[in-house]
């Protein structure tokens, strides 16, 4: 394009330069196109290679810029500078429009800016329509000329700017030296147009741009190796970086194996690492080896299955079919099955398959839960007892009492009274076995009080006094009768019992020989002392120290819990007692415990308060009107007859709504209630009559033949009024009257008042 504007200029001097012939150039200027034309291309080059290398495009964008622009030149350097040819012209100006195109273009990406398709279309059409228009319609040159080099200068300083900004932000020198190299490119470019009017700065011009091309190709290179030293930087520093890294990873993953060892080794659970095709055993940890009873080496000699027989494979394997299963059967070493939980799951150790499986022993869970359906049964036991009790105890009460009146009314034979005092004798048996059932069975919070260990020794043998007949023990009972009473709880010292009793008769049954049970009562010093002697096969001197752990037993599977003798302990060392074994030289097992003896201050005073009660007991022996409430009227009668015996005015209704109402137009001394009765309870008559008359309410005897229910218990608590148990005699009924009259007395009546009937 320069030679084509100096060849302008020349013809616009006159065409001195074009009189000789049309191509003639001048050595001076066409040395100067072609170093420029060299200049270019190698910086078309460098650009290809810096897109290549960085991949990017901004790179391509200028080298197309540049070869637009070599273009120029080589237009310059061939065509012959023909005045007024105007596709010459516009063939030229399209060039160099192409060259201000790709540099703006190439300026906008290194900015990040986004250029449309649209807008770069619109402004090649602008240069090459003012292309065209400036080469067919305008005279001056320097019109045409000057908006495109304009563009050119434009974008040159834009990359300029560029440079320099990037120069700030990496400090890279060859930023700042192509910063200047494009800004004085754009000078250049903006008072090239002007050149055309002097022909001898023709070649400078040329020189110059090749200098400026150079310098910028230079400044490139500069460039491309210090952003090539950075990137190489950055990666050194990076592979630095991920090395530090990785070796924390590595001390990570190492603490980390340390800790699973460390895990793996000290888990109370049995865990095992089994190869997922073979199950041959891969690993396992201390726990694993006591559950299955082997050393390590020998378990890993074996498989899988050599411990769980049942193992099933499902379309999810063998591993789905094992954690399929709740309980399992694990046979270990010794040849013993124990029931087991499985969990697990899938790992990889070492790049091979396997699976990783948590086992749970369920013998302990499985005696807890054998424990507690134990204690339903007791529980319900409880329930179904105090039902019945209460149902025998009422025929009971009424044998029992018509018998006593029988014998104490009528003047009977010797061989007929002998008789009915058999009889009764055997009523007073039964009843007193019904009483033991209750005891037994019904659970009641822990209450110390003053108990006689001889009536608990009693107590219990009653019960067990038939299986021992029936299977030919002969127990021999040797109480002393001046033991004191101890503070304890009466439940809890006959559950101690009747463990330690239970345990005698299983020790003599599996002897198969006669056998003999010997309990004996005595007092040592300050301690009541009990023994529990049985002439079976005695404990093993090994197992001695195990007997009163919790889940030891030496009887078969579902035999026993192993929990008895553990809560006799437990129950004795609560009591500030203790519970021992004995080895008797006759041979068998000798258990005994020893209770603290404790007199509280109630009971010290008991005797010195007896001689004051008994001087109102004899005030109190007067006739009193005595309302009873039953709905068995068996009872109701005899009630009414004991009392008229003792000297009192009984009245007679069999509910306790009759009754209410009676007792709003009538008063009586003496109120004695049922407590399980139709349609209202003895509780819920106490409830109404104490809204009704609170005087009355404090007069009633309540009448029961459940005295252990802890409802009842607690219930007789809240009130404080005085029970009859059933079955009653005709000294407790008299009692229980005269201890009431004492406390409140009789009101005053007028003579002759007949009782209702």
């Amino acid at each position: 394009m320069k030679s084509f504007l100096m060849a302008e200029a020349l013809s616009l001097k006159g065409g001195a330069f074009l009189q000789d012939s049309v191509y003639w150039m001048d050595n001076y200027l066409r040395a100067a196109i072609v170093v420029s034309l060299l200049s270019i291309w190698v910086l078309v080059g460098l650009f290809f290679y810096l897109n290549h290398y960085t991949k990017r495009r901004y790179f391509t964008l200028w080298a197309a810029g540049w070869m637009f622009y070599a273009l120029w030149l080589t237009l310059n350097l061939v065509l012959p500078p023909m005045e007024n040819i105007p596709w010459q012209i516009m063939l030229k100006q399209w060039c160099i429009s192409t060259t201000a195109f790709f540099i703006f273009w190439g300026s906008a990406r290194f900015l990040g800016q986004h250029v449309s398709q649209l807008q770069a279309l619109l402004l090649m059409l602008f240069l090459y329509v003012w292309s065209y228009y400036g080469a067919y319609w305008l005279s001056d040159d320097l019109q045409v000329r000057l908006p495109i080099f304009g563009l050119i200068s434009l974008a040159s300083f834009r990359v300029s700017s560029c440079y320099y900004l990037y120069r700030r932000r990496r400090n890279f020198i060859g930023a700042g030296l192509l910063a200047a190299g494009f800004l004085l490119w754009g000078v250049f470019h903006a008072g090239y147009p002007f050149l055309y009017r002097f022909e001898e700065l023709f070649g400078v011009g040329f020189f110059v741009s090749a200098v400026l091309q150079l310098f910028i190709a230079v400044s490139m290179i500069v460039l491309a190796l210090e952003e090539v030293r950075h990137t190489h930087g950055l990666v050194a520093q990076n592979l630095f970086e991920q090395s530090r890294a990785k070796e924390k990873l590595a001390l990570r993953a190492k603490g980390a194996e340390t800790r699973y060892q460390s895990l793996f080794q000290q888990a109370s659970q049995a865990i095992l690492i089994v190869h997922a095709q073979t199950k041959r055993l891969m690993e396992l940890n201390p726990a694993a080896e006591r559950l299955l009873g082997v050393d390590r080496e020998t378990a890993l000699q074996k498989s899988l299955e050599e411990y769980l027989p049942s193992i099933q494979s499902t379309d999810g394997g063998w591993l789905a079919g094992l954690l399929s299963k709740r309980t399992l059967s694990l046979r270990r070493g010794t040849g013993r099955w124990v029931p087991v939980e499985i969990t697990g799951a899938e790992v990889e150790i070492e790049g091979v398959p396997a699976c990783q499986l948590f086992i749970q022993e369920l013998t302990e869970r499985a005696l807890l839960e054998q424990q507690l359906r134990q204690s339903e049964k007791l529980a319900a036991l409880g329930q179904m007892i105090s039902g019945v009790a209460h149902e025998l105890n009422n025929p009971l009460t009424v044998v029992k009492g018509y018998l006593e009146l029988i014998l104490q009314t009528h003047d009977l034979p010797a061989e007929t009274r002998a008789g009915l005092e058999k009889a009764v004798h055997e009523a007073n048996r039964a009843a007193k076995l019904v009483q033991n059932f209750l005891n037994f069975a019904r659970q009641h919070p822990p209450q110390r009080t003053a108990v006689e260990i001889n009536e608990i020794i009693h107590r219990v043998m009653d019960l067990r006094k038939f299986s021992m007949q029936v299977s030919g023990v002969d127990v021999v009972l040797e109480l002393a009768d001046d033991l004191p009473k101890i503070q304890a709880d009466p439940d809890q010292i006959q559950q101690v019992l009747v463990v330690l009793i239970n345990n005698a008769f299983h020790a003599i049954s599996g002897t198969g020989r006669h056998g003999r049970l010997r309990i004996t009562s005595r007092r040592d010093g300050e301690r009541v002392q009990v023994r529990v002697q049985d002439n079976g096969p005695g404990v093993p001197p090994h197992l001695e120290k195990r007997i009163f752990e919790p889940f030891f037993t030496t009887k078969e599977v579902g035999a026993g819990t192993g929990l008895g003798l553990s809560i006799a302990y437990s129950i004795i060392t609560e009591h500030k007692g203790r519970l021992y074994l004995e080895r008797p030289p006759e041979g068998g097992a000798c258990f005994v415990f020893e209770l603290p003896i404790s007199v509280p201050a109630e009971l010290a005073a008991e005797a010195g308060a007896s001689t004051g009660e008994s001087e109102l007991l004899r005030e109190a022996l007067r006739p009193a009107r005595v309302l009873v409430i039953d709905d068995e009227e068996l009872i109701a009668e005899l009630l009414s007859e004991i009392l008229q015996i003792i000297g009192h005015q009984p009245t007679i209704r069999n509910s306790a709504i009759d009754a209410l109402d009676l007792l709003k137009r009538q008063s009586f001394d003496v109120i004695i209630s049922d407590m399980r009765m139709p349609q209202m309870s003895g509780a819920e008559f106490h409830a109404a009559l104490s809204r009704q008359n609170p005087d009355l309410a404090r007069r009633i005897i309540f009448l029961t033949g459940d005295t252990v229910s802890e409802e009842v218990v607690k219930f007789l608590k809240s009130t404080g009024n005085p029970h009859l148990a059933k079955p009653f005699q005709l000294d407790g009924v008299r009692k229980v009257i005269d201890e009431l009259l004492a406390r409140f007395p009789p009101a005053t009546t007028e003579t002759g008042t007949k009782a209702a009937t």
